[in-house]
C-alpha cells in the first residue's frame, strides 16, 4: 500500500511538473517564437527563412560539452562548424518532416524529459566520433541523458530548473527545440527504414573479415639503383641524342637556374669520420686512413671508386663522393675554403672539420650564365638517371621473382639479395660458420614480411597496397605468387604468400550474422542518409535559403578587427618610416648549420 500511494504521488509531481514547464513554453511562445530571438540578439542562421537563436548553438555546444576542451582544441577540430551544420541538417530535415506530415507533441516531448531526462541534438555528420558522450539516433542525431531525479528518485523541480539554466533556455525554448529534434530523428528514420542487407552481403562481410594472408615481400626502390648508377659518358650522349626534345623543353623551364649565378664549385670527398670528443688515438687512427687513401688518390686511382669504397658518409658514398654544385657558404668553413682554392681535377690536403677528415677533389668551376650545351647535359644527367634507376629496379625485381617461382624460399632469397652464397657456410662438422653481413642502406632491397592481413589492411607501411591486397587475396588455386612484379607508385614489389586463413561456413554462426548484419545495416544507413542530406543542402544552396552568421563560427578569441580608417593611418605610417629609414645594406649571410655540411 505504501509502495502504490508513493508511486500515485509520484505520478502527481510528474504530472504538475509537466504542467508548469508547458505553461513556461507556453509563455514562451508568444510574441518571440521567431526563432527564439532574445533581447534583439541576431540569429545565429536562418533556413528557409526560419531562425535559429544563439542560445539554441549555445546550448548544444555545452550539452556536446565542447566549451570543456581547450580553445585550440575547439578550433582545430573545428567544433562551431560541427556545431553550425547540425542545426542547419535538423532545420532542413524537420521541415521535410512537416512537408510530409509529420508532427510533434510539445506534452510527449516534455514528458519524455522529466520522465528519462532524454535530450536530443544534432551535429554535422563529420563531427568528430565519441562526441559527444551519448547514444542513439541516425546519422548525427544523438540521444543524452540527464539525471533529473534526487536521492530519493524522485524528480526534482530544482534539477530541472538549473538544467535549464545552465544550458541558457527558458522552458519554451528548450521545448521548441526538442520538438525540432523529434521532427530531424523521425525524418532520419523514415529515411533509413526501407535499408536491409542480404545474406549474400553478410557471407562476403565475414568472407572479408575472416580471411587472412601473410606474405613475405621485397621492395625495389629505384632510389636505391638512381645513388648506386655510374653513368658512362657515352651511354648519355647516346641517351641525349634520342630525347632531344624532352631535354629541350626542361630547360625551357629550368632555364633561369642556369643565369646569373654566383660563383660555383662541384666537388667529390672521401669522409673518415670521427667525433670532436673522441680521443687522440682514435683521431690519428682517423688520420692514418686518410693520409693512406690520398696517396692512392694522388697515385691516380679513380677517385670516385675510391669514394665508393671506403667514404664513411653514406649519403655521397654510393654517388661516389659527389656534392654536386654548391656556392660559398652551404658547407662548413674549412671544407668551403678548401674546395675553392683548389682547381679542376685538384686533389686537396687533408682538411679537418667536425665531422672527421676529408679529402676532396673539385671537379668542375662555373660562375655566371652556364652554357647551354652543359646546362642541358646537366639536367640530361638528371633524367637519365631517374629513368635507368627505374628500369634497374624493375629488372632487379623481375630476376628476384624468377628465383622464387623456380624455387628459391625467401630466406635464401634475403641471402642473395645481399650478396651472399644461397645457403649459409658450415664448418668441418656441419656447424654454422659467423658471416659479415654487408650494410648495403636502408634502400636496398630486402626480404621483408606481413604477418595476418585482412582485405583491408596495408601490409606495407609507407605504400599504397591496395593493388598487392587484391593480387594475395585474388590468387586461384595453389598459386602464391605473382606472374610479374607490381608496380606500386614509383617502386616495384614481389611477394611469395606464406600462409592464407579463408572463412568457414560452420564458424558462421547466428550470432556472427547478426553482428555482421547490424554493422552492415548502420553503415548502408549512415551512407544512405547523407546522401539525403546532401541533395537536401544541396537544393537549400540552389534556393539561397541557407545563412549562417559568421559570429557564431568564432571562439571568443580572435583579435578585433581594426577599423579601415585606422589600418589606412598605420599603413600611412609605415609607409614614412620606411621612407626616412637609412638604407640597409643585404643582410650577412647566415652561420653555416649541420645541414649545410657535407651530408653524414
Amino acid at each position: 500500500m505504501q509502495n502504490t500511494f508513493s508511486q500515485q504521488f509520484q505520478t502527481i509531481v510528474l504530472f504538475t511538473l509537466i504542467g508548469v514547464l508547458v505553461l513556461g513554453m507556453a509563455a514562451s511562445f508568444g510574441p518571440q517564437m521567431d526563432g527564439c530571438v532574445q533581447g534583439g540578439q541576431a540569429p545565429a542562421m536562418r533556413v528557409y527563412g526560419e531562425a535559429q537563436s544563439q542560445r539554441d548553438v549555445m546550448a548544444v555546444y555545452r550539452l556536446a560539452g565542447f566549451d570543456r576542451m581547450g580553445v585550440e582544441q575547439q578550433r582545430s577540430m573545428e567544433l562551431r562548424t560541427h556545431v553550425a551544420q547540425g542545426i542547419v541538417d535538423r532545420a532542413l530535415l524537420a521541415r521535410e518532416a512537416r512537408e510530409l506530415g509529420y508532427a510533434a507533441d510539445e506534452d510527449d516531448i516534455m514528458r519524455e524529459f522529466v520522465m528519462a531526462g532524454t535530450v536530443r541534438i544534432s551535429l554535422g555528420p563529420d563531427s568528430p566520433p565519441g562526441f559527444p558522450y551519448g547514444s542513439g539516433g541516425v546519422g548525427g542525431g544523438r540521444e543524452l541523458r540527464m539525471d533529473l531525479r534526487d536521492e530519493d528518485g524522485t524528480y526534482d523541480q530544482r534539477a530541472i530548473d538549473q538544467r535549464l539554466r545552465w544550458l541558457g533556455l527558458t522552458p519554451g525554448e528548450f521545448a521548441l527545440w526538442q520538438v525540432e529534434e523529434a521532427l530531424a530523428q523521425r525524418m532520419r528514420l523514415t529515411v533509413v527504414e526501407s535499408v536491409s542487407v542480404g545474406p549474400s552481403e553478410v557471407w562476403a562481410a565475414y568472407e572479408r573479415e575472416r580471411e587472412q594472408a601473410s606474405i613475405a615481400y621485397v621492395r625495389f626502390s629505384p632510389r636505391y639503383y638512381r645513388d648506386q648508377l655510374q653513368i658512362d659518358d657515352a651511354a648519355l650522349t647516346a641517351w641525349m641524342a634520342e630525347h632531344s626534345e624532352e631535354i629541350d623543353r626542361d630547360y625551357a623551364g629550368q632555364r633561369a637556374r642556369f643565369t646569373g649565378l654566383a660563383e660555383q664549385v662541384r666537388a667529390r670527398h672521401i669522409l673518415i669520420k670521427y667525433e670532436e670528443t673522441d680521443s687522440d688515438e682514435v683521431k690519428a687512427a682517423a688520420r692514418a686512413r686518410a693520409t693512406a687513401l690520398l696517396r692512392r688518390a694522388r697515385a691516380g686511382e679513380d677517385f670516385a671508386a675510391l669514394a665508393r669504397a671506403n667514404s664513411e658518409d653514406t649519403g655521397t658514398a654510393t654517388l661516389g663522393g659527389d656534392l654536386g654544385y654548391n656556392e660559398r657558404g652551404r658547407m662548413v668553413p674549412q671544407f668551403d675554403a678548401a674546395q675553392f682554392a683548389l682547381d679542376v681535377n685538384q686533389i686537396s690536403d687533408l682538411v679537418e672539420t667536425r665531422f672527421g677528415v676529408h679529402i676532396i677533389q673539385v671537379t668542375g668551376k662555373r660562375e655566371g650564365d652556364v652554357p647551354e650545351a652543359e646546362a642541358k647535359r646537366e639536367i640530361a644527367e638528371g633524367l637519365y638517371r631517374e629513368q635507368r634507376a627505374g628500369e634497374l629496379a624493375a629488372e632487379a625485381a623481375a630476376r628476384a621473382l624468377a628465383d622464387l617461382r623456380g624455387g628459391v624460399t625467401p630466406d635464401q632469397l634475403a641471402r642473395t639479395l645481399q650478396g651472399l652464397p644461397l645457403e649459409p657456410p658450415v664448418d668441418a662438422e656441419g656447424n654454422p660458420v659467423e658471416e659479415e653481413t654487408p650494410d648495403l642502406g636502408g634502400l636496398a632491397p630486402t626480404v621483408e614480411r606481413a604477418n595476418g592481413f585482412g582485405r583491408a589492411g596495408n601490409p606495407i607501411r609507407g605504400l599504397d597496397g591496395a593493388a598487392l591486397v587484391r593480387a594475395v587475396f585474388e590468387m586461384e588455386g595453389d598459386e602464391t605468387m605473382p606472374t610479374e612484379p607490381l608496380r606500386l607508385g614509383s617502386e616495384y614489389v614481389i611477394f611469395q604468400v606464406t600462409d592464407r586463413q579463408t572463412a568457414n561456413r560452420d564458424d558462421f554462426t547466428t550470432e556472427e550474422q547478426g553482428r555482421i548484419r547490424q554493422g552492415l545495416r548502420a553503415a548502408k544507413q549512415r551512407e544512405v542518409l547523407a546522401q539525403h542530406i546532401a541533395a537536401l543542402r544541396a537544393q537549400a544552396e540552389r534556393d539561397d535559403a541557407v545563412f549562417i552568421n559568421p559570429q557564431i563560427l568564432l571562439y571568443g578569441d580572435e583579435p578585433e578587427e581594426t577599423p579601415a580608417e585606422e589600418r589606412d593611418e598605420d599603413d600611412s605610417a609605415r609607409e614614412a618610416s620606411d621612407e626616412a629609414a637609412p638604407a640597409r645594406d643585404e643582410e650577412p649571410a647566415a652561420e653555416p648549420s649541420e645541414e649545410a655540411a657535407p651530408a653524414e
